[in-house]
């Protein structure tokens, strides 16, 4: 079943031993009923939520047929493990608390990019502010990139000792934690350090030092900077209220980690402390 249990879980969540509420739907009554299964009244709400969260469209039957099964195959498992007594487990609690809370995060951060609305204005200086990030080329090139320094540092000596890139590159791909090449990214696609470099070779050239990013060591040949035009506003404009929105999100995220009090038992080790959101560019080393 396409992406089941985590529904199920959420939709159980009143039913583990340690919650009041023992009714299999646990969302008010007196809404319109979708169907009712084995005497649990279904509101046509939850329907539309779980057609949400499989990307479905209730507005066209066969979608709606989809998102209604669904439904239905969520409130049976819930029935059966009411009727099994599953809540007694303590693992099986916790894996309902655990989506449970994944549910409710991920219903509050939709709640909090639809109460930041997002007029036509903002869009179009989030696409200005692309497009000048973007710049007016787009990089076809090779990179191999290395764990290991040494590794690179050897590769850059057989360029420097004028073996060609080609050679380079079948040579020490089997070493490399990615041998690959790219075409048309856009330098804001790629680490600082990377784009600056890029910008800073001709067409036919290769680094003759290899490059630390977080990644690793890169070994970058650039074999053309092809001529860019940015896509129409109107083209892109709804890609750009989606990314939006999700930066919406993941600021007040960042807030409310920066204003949490967290707290650890004595000899626990804390977690790295999460970055930042960013802009959510797109490095070589991460596209595989």
């Amino acid at each position: 079943m396409r992406k089941i249990l985590p529904l199920f879980l959420v939709a159980i969540a009143g039913c583990s031993s340690h919650g009041s509420d023992n009714r299999i739907v646990q969302l008010p009554g007196g809404t319109p009923l979708a169907e009712t299964v084995n005497g649990t009244p279904i509101p046509a709400s939850l329907v539309d939520a779980v057609a949400e969260a499989h990307r479905l469209d209730v507005k066209q039957p066969k979608q709606r047929e989809q998102a209604l099964t669904l439904t239905t195959d969520l409130v049976l498992l819930a029935q059966a493990a009411q009727k099994e007594n599953l809540a007694s487990d303590p693992a099986y609690q916790s894996r309902v608390e655990a989506a449970r809370l994944q549910g409710v995060a991920d219903a509050a951060l939709v709640q909090f990019q639809q109460r930041t609305p997002i007029n036509d204005t903002m869009l179009k200086a989030e696409y200005d502010n692309q497009v000048a990030r973007s710049g007016k080329v787009a990089y076809d090139f090779s990179q191999l990139l290395f764990a290991d320094e040494d590794d690179a540092l050897k590769a850059e000596d057989d360029i420097v000792s004028g073996m060609p890139f080609a050679k380079v590159f079948d040579k020490w791909r089997g070493k490399a934690k990615q041998a690959r090449a790219f075409s048309r990214v856009l330098p804001d696609q790629l680490p600082p350090d990377l784009a600056k470099t890029l910008a800073g070779l001709g067409n036919g050239e290769t680094t003759k030092i290899p490059i630390k990013t977080e990644f690793g060591w890169h070994v970058i040949h650039r074999d053309i900077a092809n001529p860019y035009s940015p896509p129409e506003f109107d083209q892109v404009k709804e890609g750009i209220r989606r990314s939006l929105q999700i930066k919406i999100g993941r600021e007040r995220l960042d807030k409310l980690r920066e204003q949490a009090k967290v707290e650890y038992p004595p000899g626990a080790t804390p977690p790295a402390k999460p970055e930042a959101s960013t802009s959510g560019a797109v490095t070589p080393a991460k596209k595989g």
